[in-house]
């Protein structure tokens, strides 16, 4: 039998137009395969007088040495207010 499971993750966006943006969420459930990856989607919190939409998928599993796993979360934010932000951290360890 094959389990699933979802991570958290936060983090603050690049420096871009003299503001950063917050941003957190739970990832897509994914099965507990080796190499698999997540989907996240979301909206950053509101500064400087606007908010990004992002939505990509994770990087594939990377095992950790106390056990689990982490995923790199890497992408852009959609285009808002004259530009984008980059967004980059690592998930949580595995939660359900």
């Amino acid at each position: 039998m094959t389990y699933g499971h979802t991570h958290y993750y936060e983090g603050i966006t690049s420096y871009e137009h003299g503001h950063v943006h917050g941003f957190a969420g739970i990832t897509s459930y994914a099965p507990d395969t080796p190499g698999h990856v997540h989907y996240i989607q979301g909206v950053t919190t509101y500064d400087d007088g606007h908010v990004h939409e992002y939505g990509f998928y994770t990087g594939p599993a990377v095992p950790l040495p106390e056990g689990g796993h982490t995923h790199l979360i890497k992408g852009k934010t959609a285009y808002a207010a004259g530009h984008i932000h980059r967004m980059k951290v690592y998930s949580s360890d595995e939660i359900m």
